[in-house]
């Protein structure tokens, strides 16, 4: 399918404005958050530094906030804070595809659907279903789109090494928290969802699955919406368990590097 405003247009357009090939030419893994106590874990692990990339001066949307890049154990690493919402992060997404980077991860918050889950879970989104205005445009025309099995996989067994409850399981989407209603929460547990979001992670897997790059998603309930709005909940356990996300995203990239998926 031909499209008329393409990630290369933009990769052309940064190094029109001065952009080397070492920001542009990507490699290893990327991870995407909204979260700042995974960021700075992040940084202390792979000992980040401020990149250059795609930044508002040549971005077509909306780039994001923050791109760092450092290393693990060899495997390059690339963190990303973009604008929160479906479809600035398929652009975001895309433009990294385009860069060759050769597997993304989301790690972040969610809303929790109630009980099993309980607050310091760890979630590990397996499908996602739901409305959202972007993944249709990527393939996901049934409403549900699959993560990559593997990276499941690789994500759910390293987060129980590191002694975390986890919980795998389907990820809903909503685009309007304030509309979001006891019917619609019970009709998505009934499918197998445990937690609910803005519908990144639906963007995420479609357009992974799309160019055939894994992906995958670690959550934590930092709402629950049977309990309702408690910002008491952004706690110290709330931020241990943002250290143990960003623990367990780079276990399982170097786990899946080791099984040759990326």
């Amino acid at each position: 399918m031909k499209t008329l405003i393409t990630p290369k247009q933009t990769l052309a357009a940064a190094r029109a404005a001065g952009a080397n090939d070492e920001d542009l030419d990507l490699s290893g893994v990327a991870i995407l958050t909204f979260n700042r106590g995974i960021a700075e874990r992040l940084e202390e692990l792979c000992g980040l530094v401020d990149m250059s990339w795609l930044g508002p001066h040549v971005h077509p949307y909306a780039g994001p906030r923050v791109v760092k890049r450092g290393e693990r154990e060899g495997l390059e690493v690339m963190i990303l804070v973009p604008p929160m919402g479906a479809s600035p992060l398929a652009c975001t997404v895309e433009d990294l595809i385009a860069g060759g980077i050769d597997a993304v991860f989301l790690a972040c918050a969610a809303w929790s659907l109630g009980p099993p889950v309980s607050f310091g879970d760890v979630l590990v989104p397996s499908f996602a279903v739901g409305p959202d205005g972007t993944s249709i445009h990527y393939g996901n025309a049934a409403g549900r789109v699959d993560a990559s099995p593997a990276v499941v996989t690789a994500l759910a067994e390293s987060a129980q090494e590191r002694g975390a409850t986890v919980r795998v399981g389907g990820n809903a989407s909503c685009e309007a928290l304030y509309r979001i209603t006891e019917e619609m929460v019970e009709g998505y547990r009934g499918r197998g969802c445990l937690s609910m979001e803005n519908g990144e992670a639906a963007v995420l897997f479609a357009v992974c699955r799309l160019f055939g790059i894994p992906a995958g998603g670690i959550f934590q309930p930092y709402i629950d919406l049977t309990e309702g709005w408690n910002p008491s909940r952004l706690d110290d356990a709330y931020e241990a368990t943002c250290r143990l996300q960003a623990n367990v995203v780079l276990d399982a990239a170097l786990r899946l590097r080791v099984e040759k998926m990326i």
